[in-house]
């Protein structure tokens, strides 16, 4: 009826400026939120921006990374590096009942059987080799051990040959590796760190010597090399130590 049709014509009219309001208003709000999208997308960038840039300080810091002041040995305490008198729990007598029955004792501390060592010294970084080197000789005089040889090799990937040489020969009862692998850019220092040190305990296992491994690295910095020079002396100890203890005949 026309009644009808007026009423939705009515409804209609009336209808249609919500429809342009809620277009209006949806427009509205996303040309609000298009700049906030805007910001957060700059916001998520920079922040990536700073985490990258905090990352790469941290790698920058770390390349030059100095040792801390209070840091002398690799490991501090340790009864190699101290000339204080040390105790441990199974010598007091609290705990020696404890062990009445079973022989215990620390490798070469029992015997001052005279050891002759050889020495494998790696040329690179020369002025820190010598230091070794003569870290190395006067541990093995307060063993009361000879250096008898001192090989000079390129390197320590060219180490292995030498290092056999000695142990096949029957005049030397150890030998002692000296050298630094120091931290580079790429996994050289690395791959030649796990191919050197596996190969001298397969030596040492296979000639019954003991090698002593004076080595510093792979990945120490030049600062940090330089507070590891007694890694030498440790490592002649060391082998002086299990040389003795190899040389028991009981």
């Amino acid at each position: 009826s026309d009644k009808t049709k007026s009423r939705r014509g009515v409804a209609s009219q009336r209808t249609e400026p919500r429809h342009v309001e809620m277009s209006m208003s949806m427009s509205m709000t996303s040309a609000a939120l298009a700049p906030a999208r805007v910001t957060a997308k700059a916001t998520k960038a920079n922040a990536s921006a700073t985490r990258r840039g905090a990352t790469a300080r941290a790698r920058a810091t770390d390349e030059r990374a100095s040792l801390p002041k209070e840091y002398t040995y690799h490991t501090p305490g340790s009864v190699q590096e101290t000339d204080d008198a040390v105790v441990f729990a199974h010598q007091t007598d609290a705990e020696k009942a404890k062990w009445s029955d079973a022989s215990v004792h620390h490798v070469g501390d029992d015997s001052d059987a005279p050891v002759r060592v050889g020495v494998v010294i790696g040329e690179f970084h020369n002025v820190l080799m010598d230091r070794m080197l003569e870290d190395a000789r006067v541990a093995a005089i307060a063993m009361g051990a000879t250096v008898d040889e001192v090989v000079w090799v390129p390197g320590t990937y060219e180490a292995p040959l030498v290092v056999e040489r000695m142990l096949e020969n029957d005049a030397l009862d150890a030998v002692c590796v000296i050298g630094y692998i120091e931290k580079g850019s790429t996994l050289h220092g690395q791959e030649m760190g796990a191919t050197c040190s596996l190969i001298f305990k397969q030596l040492e296992l296979e000639y019954n010597k003991p090698v002593g491994m004076g080595i510093i690295g792979p990945g120490a910095t030049a600062e940090q090399a330089e507070g590891r020079v007694a890694y030498a002396g440790n490592g002649m100890r060391a082998a002086i130590r299990m040389a003795r203890y190899m040389a028991r005949t009981v």
